[in-house]
């Protein structure tokens, strides 16, 4: 008995000692991480209210390991919608869903209540109904150790691969079979962590098929017109712009300590951005109410180091893009500005990169008609 035991604790200390392993490995340039897309643990929340979304046979949570913020392997949330569906003859297609901005605290998970109210019954039942799984990160940080890097694209789309690698392990657990090939999707923050999934696909999962990426809304170019705010910035005639602002500096702060954020920010400005860290959308916009940027910048963003800082944390690289892209822009858009969109697509061309550009009379949030002409152009591109 006494033997038993011993050698029971010796296993147990055994896997404990790799776990801790994989957790401390430093980042590789370029490639995947000892461990990346391992799956910790999973649980069945198909009978829990709001997580089913329209056309999904079950629903999976997950905890993943992924890149966070600090360079270093950490668990990630997210969820894998199964279809209800008879998988094609080659497996279920796969879509990597990069969700848009929710908040950076851990209460701000989406991906488990994806069901609630019929939310993305329209938006992604249809590609349930079509035979893919879907995989919801919901980006290291958000739900789990460490500070969610809001923006930082290299991260979010890290986390994006690493759930696709997930999800397959995830689908043969429960019998089913996935195709090598998936497409991502994203909007908002979602959009920019598409386009970094789709940037990082060949040299980061080089085992599996990228078939393209699809992009709605990007933060592009987010510096440029960041360098235009100073003290007394008068009101901008958007809701919830405050938030958003909040979670970009959160975000810079996290990444890059050396922009010296505070220094550019009054009390209030400092109060609004550490709430930030922990205030979901709904009540971080709720908090700042009646707020204007004017009122939290204590000196011109354009002085010293903040927008170099800023424009490296969230770039969007425009060259290495080797599968197609679909990017849909509202032309009236007041937080991604179109002509930047425009820019960012004319140089990425240049690059040699392929894109389908859409642009649409709409605002920020495109409609569910966005993702039903991803779901087509997706079944249009070439699977393996």
């Amino acid at each position: 008995m006494m033997r038993t035991a011993t050698r029971s604790a010796a296993i147990i200390a055994a896997v404990v000692l790799g776990v801790l392993a994989l957790v401390a490995v430093p980042p590789a340039h370029g490639a995947p991480q000892q461990g990346a897309g391992t799956v910790l643990n999973t649980t069945d929340i198909t009978d829990r209210p709001d997580a089913k979304v329209a056309g999904a046979g079950r629903v999976i949570s997950m905890t993943y390991l992924s890149e966070g913020s600090d360079g270093k392997i950490v668990p990630v949330r997210g969820t894998v919608m199964i279809p209800s569906t008879a998988p094609r003859p080659g497996g279920w297609r796969v879509l990597g869903y990069a969700h848009g901005t929710a908040g950076l605290g851990d209460d701000c998970t989406v991906t488990d209540r994806m069901g609630h109210q019929g939310r993305y019954d329209d938006w992604l039942g249809p590609w349930l109904k079509d035979g893919y799984v879907i995989t919801a990160t919901e980006y290291a940080g958000i739900g789990g150790p460490g500070v969610h890097a809001y923006l930082d694209g290299a991260v979010a789309g890290r986390n994006v691969l690493d759930s696709v690698r997930a999800a397959r392990t995830v689908v043969a657990r429960q019998s089913g079979s996935t195709s090598n090939g998936f497409v991502t999707s994203g909007a908002s923050q979602g959009g920019h962590a598409s386009l970094w999934a789709s940037n990082l696909a060949p040299s980061y999962a080089p085992e599996l098929t990228d078939v393209g990426g699809v992009v709605n809304s990007p933060p592009v170019g987010l510096a440029e017109y960041f360098q235009t705010l100073r003290p007394g910035f008068p009101p901008v005639a958007v809701p919830d712009y405050i938030t958003y602002f909040s979670y970009v500096l959160a975000g810079l702060k996290v990444v890059r300590p050396d922009a010296y954020v505070d220094s550019y920010l009054t009390p209030l400005g400092r109060k609004v951005v550490e709430d930030a860290k922990t205030l979901c959308y709904p009540n971080q916009g709720r908090a700042t109410k009646g707020l204007t940027v004017g009122q939290l910048i204590a000196r011109p963003f354009a002085e010293g180091p903040l927008i170099p800082a800023l424009r490296e944390a969230t770039r969007v690289p425009t060259a290495g893009y080797r599968t197609p892209l679909l990017i849909q822009q509202g032309t009236l858009d007041p937080v991604a500005f179109a002509p930047l969109t425009e820019q960012f697509v004319s140089q990425a061309r240049s690059q040699g990169a392929t894109i389908d550009f859409r642009t649409a009379q709409a605002g920020h949030g495109l409609g569910a008609w966005s993702e039903t002409a991803a779901l087509r152009w997706a079944d249009q591109q070439r699977w393996p």
